[in-house]
């Protein structure tokens, strides 16, 4: 039976332009609709519409027997009606440009807590021979990845605090080198735990003692619905001994912490495209059989709409639910009560040896929405909309191809004419 083929014209570059987060940059969404008639038959299409929407989904915090999350809020950011021709046709490509808002939220899946994702969807509404409307549908999953933590990571400066104890007899000075991490990172921390000489408790007849320093890594889910609470959860946990006598200009040390949120199956195929073999594409040698081969693992059961490398645990906030991260450093003392200090950080899903060329990226983005801008004046111009305060882009021409000769040819259908009802040559056989 004659239906419309929905999909997006092949390209090389994301249908994302711009650099979400970054105003200036334009933030969009460039695409191709193309639509095709499946066995080269005309049909009528009254009617498209569009939606560009973004899914939160909280997981399950109970045992249910069923695998889909029992909290998900969608965020429409977009959503059109497109009258296409009273004409019958057998394809169509409708041009789109739809504007990304500041708000949106990056794609991202967290195993412990839910995950994001960004779609584009198409329903056709068209008529074959019948009066009947038919409805074909078409959804593509669109990848959103925000700039705008990578700005705060340059302009982050290290944090210094002080700190004093419940019972006042401790001071602690810190020090963050780095308040914004990656997702393979080391955080710098320096620090100083001396005696609070200041005030009533400058004497003591004790000595106070500085047993260990905890600490832990944490990411924290906030969820903005009455039903769920707030939940916390340690990635990485480190102890550090002392059992020193704390004097008079106290005790100061550094402690490099290892960050890593990212996906271990991802980070393990990082590691193989680092190895000397792929990155200098060195000839192929007899394999060695001595060697026990490489852990393979099947992820084809998997049906995550996020790919593998936006599975970590990074500071985002939505809607429905934000994570965040932090350090927790806990003093256990002799003599004194012992007391925790939390301090947040930031995790942006960027790996620093990349930032050179994002800002490259961003740098280039910025000089084409220049153009771009430019560009769609020709067509009425960029307007602001009075609604929700975001940017609408001027429709652009769509392409029409009715079933005339040139136009079959062009689209690679031929029919065999030796037939009573000519029969459509099939391009493989």
């Amino acid at each position: 039976m004659t239906h419309p083929v929905i999909s997006l014209k092949p390209s090389y570059n994301s249908i994302i332009r711009g650099c979400p987060g970054l105003p200036e940059t334009l933030p969009r969404l460039e695409c191709e609709l193309r639509v095709r008639s499946s066995d080269g038959k005309e049909f009528l299409i009254e009617g498209m519409e569009v939606v560009l929407k973004t899914t939160e989904a909280l997981n399950s915090s109970g045992h249910s027997f069923s695998s889909k999350p029992k909290t998900e809020k969608c965020i429409v950011h977009y959503k059109k009606s497109i009258m296409v021709s009273n004409k019958k046709l057998v394809g169509i490509d409708i041009p789109l440009t739809i504007g990304v808002p500041d708000d949106i939220k990056e794609t991202n899946y967290n195993s412990r807590f839910g995950h994001c994702y960004t779609t584009l969807e198409c329903r056709a509404i068209y008529f074959t021979d019948a009066n009947t409307p038919l409805i074909q549908t078409f959804s593509t999953a669109v990848n959103v990845e925000r700039y705008d933590n990578l700005t705060t990571s340059r302009l982050s400066q290290p944090l210094n605090r002080t700190y004093h104890s419940p019972d006042h007899k401790i001071q602690v000075k810190y020090k963050v080198e780095n308040p914004c991490v990656t997702t393979d990172d080391l955080l710098h921390l320096n620090l100083n735990v001396m005696p609070n000489l200041a005030g009533s408790q400058r004497l003591f007849n004790k000595k106070i003692k500085l047993k260990t320093v905890v600490f832990e890594i944490k990411e924290y889910l906030e969820v903005f619905d009455t039903h769920h609470d707030a939940k916390e959860n340690i990635l990485h946990s480190f102890t550090r001994p002392f059992h020193e006598v704390l004097g008079g200009s106290g005790i100061e040390f550094k402690s490099d912490i290892r960050i890593l949120t990212k996906n271990t199956h991802f980070k393990q195929y990082e590691m193989s495209l680092n190895e000397p073999a792929v990155l200098y594409q060195l000839p192929q040698h007899e394999p060695v059989y001595a060697e026990s081969p490489p852990e393979t693992v099947l992820l084809k059961s998997r049906k995550d709409l996020e790919p593998f490398n936006y599975h970590s645990s990074i500071t985002t906030r939505g809607k429905l639910f934000s994570i965040t991260h932090g350090v927790t450093m806990r003093f256990k003392f002799g003599n004194a009560k012992d007391f925790e200090i939390h301090q947040p950080i930031d995790v942006f899903p960027w790996v620093r040896s990349q930032l050179k060329l994002i800002d490259n990226v961003v740098l280039r983005e910025r000089e084409i929405a220049k153009n771009a801008q430019i560009f769609y004046e020709n067509f009425g111009g960029i307007k602001r909309s009075k609604t929700t305060g975001g940017l609408e882009y001027p429709p652009l021409p769509p392409v029409v191809y009715t079933a005339d000769k040139r136009t079959l040819k062009q689209l690679g259908v031929e029919f065999d004419a030796r037939f009573k009802v000519p029969r459509r040559v099939p391009m493989i056989e």
